[in-house]
């Protein structure tokens, strides 16, 4: 069997794109069998026959290079990156295809996570001790899961045991002087019959602010996040299983300077304590071989206090609460080569956000109701297509939107596969957006309104991508893969400046014309099972408006290089040792650039980033306990923005390159 669509047995997140990113075992004995993914089509398929593309990182791959959060686990996937947008607190987010975290739908198990408020900083506040598996299906996925899934969908799915045990790992890193650690733990326990699963899982974070120019005030925000969380599932007889799970998170970040005072009593501050209880229950069932069902409820209730304020401002504390309702359904029916699923989806956004200094009270709620119908079409053994749709009715939208999806895949020989997709989808509109994020230029809060006559932004993505994984040598694999894609977007969003209110700078968020965004993704791979294995990544692209849009009357995309990739080698040089060292670069970009610490706007073309990530892991055995050691450097060359803004009145949002500094890190952890 191919190992480039085999399930890895430990391998970092390389996962350089499409089928293929199913990578390596490394072991001679362990049987080789392809992932199981359901995103794509909604069943479990098997990876190397799923007709969407579909990209995988696992758990080993999370725990080797001791990612803390969602953003870490996918820092080294062909054409994702992770991007930190703010200088005060930090707020990153999760891009594909060339379009901003808003155009990405975050689910977790198949349901929608991330409210709008809670998508600010969402992707640092999924702990990676929660994760079993991250699928990114890349391209427009309204068809399956309406608003959102313009760009893609990232979907986490959450660890399930497959044996009794516990596992316990800690983390120290060092940024200059400024010290970190990481705690997280589980136990796992199966039943002696196999039929209850539960795992309970705890996670702890702490890392302090980093002023890289010495100016007084944090470049890297002061974060500690505590998580705990519990999940059950048990199997009801051979044909239904129940599933119950239970998260709490609790996130407090802080940014500005003099942080051992109040923040009222400081020159800047942005704060944010933020407590999420998340739950969900799961039944499914089958009647026959002919017909099963799922029906889920969850819900993901949002807490936060927060202050975003300059000048010993007291005013500037606010509160936030965002629950999400979700109710889903499906039934799926087995005809001989078709796969006939269809349901339907109820999700209630409740936001409420006040600043009772400033006397502004937001209060919105949002509904959306869709239903779909998808046949998986298996028309011989080298043919499968997939046809399918969605009708979504949206309370801010007057009519309802049709999201079609059609995807092929054809396997020409057992090393080539050619998959093409056509797919749309669909933002509604919402107040509370990543946009509006609330960040600090010049000294002055900005806000973000919706116009009245404001309508959803709509898109439609075409993907055409060929795989070819011939073995060379006597035990050596390539692969070689090229993916087109091409997006095409009406009605996007834009914010134009109407004034100040003499609290903040008001923006109003209306239509503006249209845009498109294509390119093409490259991955080559060689690997020799249980020797070494080489990967590069790489994405070349353009993002343009058909008409000048923004401050500046730009064409090109903010924040959107024309290239970006990674480049990996993980070696093996004897039983029990891994060596990892991988690289990130992205390329030049523009990004606006606002007076407060400069005396005019201007837009800025940014140099281009190659940072460099190292890592030495040992696995040693200690009667039968697996005892993991790894000590590494992250962004080994210390590749980071120079033209920092500086004091209280810089643009916040000035930020670009590499999320860290150089970081040296230090990891043990204990399983049995």
């Amino acid at each position: 069997m191919n190992p480039f669509t085999s399930t890895p047995k430990r391998w970092l997140p390389l996962c350089a794109g499409l089928v293929l990113s199913s990578l390596f075992a490394q072991e001679a004995d362990v049987t080789e069998m392809d992932d199981m993914v359901i995103t794509g089509t909604r069943t479990e398929k098997s990876l190397s026959e799923v007709p969407v593309r579909t990209q995988v990182v696992n758990r080993d791959d999370i725990t080797s290079i001791a990612a803390q959060t969602l953003a870490d686990a996918v820092g080294f996937t062909a054409g994702v990156r992770i991007e930190n947008n703010c200088q005060n607190c930090g707020f990153s987010q999760l891009r594909l295809l060339g379009l901003e975290g808003k155009y990405t739908q975050i689910l977790q198990d198949g349901l929608p996570r991330l409210s709008s408020v809670a998508a600010v900083y969402g992707v640092e506040q999924i702990p990676a001790r929660m994760i079993e598996q991250i699928e990114i299906v890349k391209g427009g996925g309204s068809a399956l899961y309406g608003p959102g899934a313009v760009a893609g969908v990232v979907n986490v799915i959450s660890r399930e045991p497959t044996e009794s045990g516990v596992s316990i790992f800690g983390t120290v890193e060092d940024v200059d002087g400024t010290r970190g650690a990481s705690f997280s733990a589980a136990s796992d326990h199966v039943s002696e019959d196999g039929r209850t699963r539960t795992t309970v899982m705890g996670q702890v974070d702490d890392r302090g602010a980093y002023d890289r120019d010495g100016d007084g005030f944090s470049d890297v925000v002061e974060r500690s996040l505590s998580s705990v969380g519990t999940r059950i599932r048990s199997y009801m007889g051979d044909n239904a299983d129940l599933t119950v799970e239970y998260s709490y998170i609790n996130e407090d970040r802080r940014g500005g300077d003099q942080l051992d005072l109040p923040e009222f009593q400081v020159e800047l501050a942005e704060a944010t304590d933020t407590t999420t209880n998340s739950g969900s229950i799961v039944w499914s069932q089958a009647l026959s071989d002919e017909f099963d069902y799922t029906v889920a409820l969850g819900i993901v209730h949002l807490e936060r206090d927060s202050y975003y304020g300059g000048g010993m401002d007291p005013n500037a504390y606010g509160f936030t609460e965002s629950p999400l309702y979700t109710a889903d359904a499906q039934l799926n029916h087995y005809l001989g080569d078709h796969t006939v699923s269809w349901g339907g989806q109820l999700v209630r956004e409740e936001l409420e956000d006040v600043n009772p200094g400033y006397n502004r009270v937001l209060d919105e709620t949002y509904d959306n109701a869709g239903v779909f119908v998808q046949d998986d079409w298996a028309v011989s053994e080298e043919l499968s297509l997939v046809l399918g749709g969605r009708i979504d009715t949206h309370s801010e939208i007057d009519d309802p939107i049709f999201s079609p999806r059609v995807a092929l895949r054809y396997t020409a020989s057992e090393a080539f596969t050619v998959r093409a997709s056509i797919s749309e989808g669909f933002r509604a509109p919402q107040v509370f957006d990543e946009d509006l994020h609330i960040t600090i230029a010049g000294g002055e809060a900005q806000i973000i309104e919706n116009s009245d006559d404001l309508k959803e932004e709509r898109s439609r993505s075409y993907m055409l991508g060929g795989e070819w994984t011939p073995a060379v040598g006597e035990n050596g694999f390539a692969l070689v893969e090229i993916t087109g894609f091409f997006t095409e977007l009406e009605d996007t969003f834009d914010t134009t400046f109407v004034g100040n209110d003499g609290v903040a700078d008001i923006f109003e968020r209306d239509n503006a014309g249209d845009a498109e965004v294509y390119g093409t993704e490259f991955n080559l791979g060689y690997q020799v099972p249980g020797s070494y294995e080489l990967r590069l990544g790489w994405v070349f692209q353009s993002a343009t408006f058909d008409e000048p849009a923004g401050d500046f009357g730009s064409r090109n995309f903010e924040r959107t290089p024309d290239s970006y990739g990674v480049i990996t080698a993980s070696f093996f040089p004897a039983e029990g040792w891994e060596c990892f060292i991988g690289g990130k670069y992205t390329g030049s970009m523009e990004v606006a650039h606002y007076a407060g610490f400069i005396e005019e706007d201007r837009l800025e073309d940014t140099p281009s980033f190659f940072e460099v990530d190292a890592i030495v892991t040992k696995t040693l055995v200690w009667g039968d306990r697996d005892v993991i050691c790894s000590v590494g450097v992250k962004n080994l060359t210390d590749e980071f923005q120079e033209d920092l803004d500086k004091g209280p009145d810089r643009d916040a949002g000035y930020i670009y390159g590499p999320r860290f500094p150089r970081t040296v890190f230090a990891s043990v952890g204990l399983e049995f």
